[in-house]
């Protein structure tokens, strides 16, 4: 199909070739050549110069321009039509005076053209050349643009596509992360014999549902994400009973307000899992959203034991590299240590929500 294509587009380019050639030549034997000398003189003087200027012009188009015009030397490019011109006109003349000649030595008697109806000849042949140059280089430029915009075009697909991949990928590094800490609470809890062990897994299974068949939508209810929020500080406060100490504050949410799924949520997981889960005393976890026109803030606050020594995970490296993926340019987090105390701040602009 593809060298079918290809050959339809050659042969329709070899027809204009044809159409326009044959059109130079009767305008040269009909408009640029004076009828008062011999015929015959006319139509072999016309058959050399419609030869040599579509020889120049091939020359020109597929050697001289795509070489030295498309690659900005102009200059040379410059330089080398002008030797061309002048060369070619050169052998124009040697070609006309060699067919008079002849015609002389055969025919005596004969109606020769005179100089000024040779010069008016020549000169409609390099109108030809020069209009038939001009209609290449605009049709090239043009080629030459749209496959420029097909490569960029093209990159910004694969580019887009890659990212959509790393962020999927991303976002399904959060559900085994996810599943293996919950999985270590509700050991903790099965360790102490707790009587609350069925209903985490109840609020569990409906923090699984939400993961599994939500978070796959790029985007997800801002309301819906504080909503499970909301479940998974139930679901630890079962576990840390009397030990914690936690203040929530979320605001009423616009009903239309939309999030990229589980950003939030990294940083209430964090707080919780290098805060209560490691403090042997009391722990205090603070979790804060504000709401308003320039946007949603989002600060999570938690104390930690000095004395345990905390590797680093995968989920807030994880949130900053999908930040970075969904909201380029348009949201701040910022992650404070202080001797006793983790605050994580992430501010994301309010156009973005809606």
């Amino acid at each position: 199909m593809k060298n079918s294509h290809q050959n339809i587009i050659m042969q329709s380019s070899w027809l204009r070739h044809i159409l326009y050639w044959a059109f130079a030549a009767l305008l040269l034997l009909f408009i640029f050549s004076n009828r008062s000398y011999d015929i015959s003189i006319r139509i072999v003087t016309v058959a050399v110069l419609v030869l040599m200027s579509f020889g120049l012009t091939q020359f020109i188009n597929r050697f001289l321009v795509p070489k030295y015009l498309f690659t900005g030397r102009y200059f040379l490019f410059g330089y080398l039509v002008l030797a061309t011109f002048i060369v070619s006109i050169w052998i124009n003349m040697v070609c006309i005076i060699a067919i008079l000649w002849v015609t002389l030595t055969k025919q005596s008697g004969i109606a020769l053209p005179t100089v000024s109806d040779l010069v008016l000849l020549v000169s409609g042949s390099y109108l030809v050349i020069l209009f038939a140059t001009f209609v290449h280089f605009i049709r090239e430029t043009f080629a030459r643009q749209q496959e420029r915009d097909r490569i960029v075009r093209l990159k910004a697909e694969t580019d887009l596509k890659l990212q959509e991949a790393r962020l999927r990928l991303l976002q399904g590094q959060l559900h085994p992360h996810f599943l293996f800490n919950m999985l270590n609470n509700l050991y903790g809890l099965w360790m102490e014999k707790s009587g609350e062990t069925p209903e985490v897994v109840l609020k569990l299974s409906a923090l699984l549902d939400y993961m599994l068949y939500e978070c796959n939508q790029d985007v997800v209810l801002l309301k819906n994400e504080v909503d499970f929020i909301r479940n998974y500080v139930e679901l630890e406060t079962i576990r840390h009973d009397s030990r914690l100490k936690l203040v929530l504050d979320f605001p009423t949410i616009p009903e239309d307000a939309k999030i990229a799924p589980l950003l939030l949520f990294v940083l209430v997981e964090n707080a919780f899992k290098h805060g209560a889960h490691r403090n042997v005393g009391q722990s205090d976890i603070s979790i804060r959203l504000t709401f308003d026109a320039i946007g949603v803030d989002f600060v999570v606050q938690n104390n930690f034991d000095t004395q345990k020594s905390s590797i680093p995970g995968i989920g807030l490296k994880n949130l900053q590299e999908r930040l970075t993926l969904i909201y380029p340019n348009s949201h701040r987090l910022q992650l404070q240590n202080q001797p006793d105390v983790f605050t994580a701040s992430l501010h994301i602009d309010f156009k973005n929500l809606l």
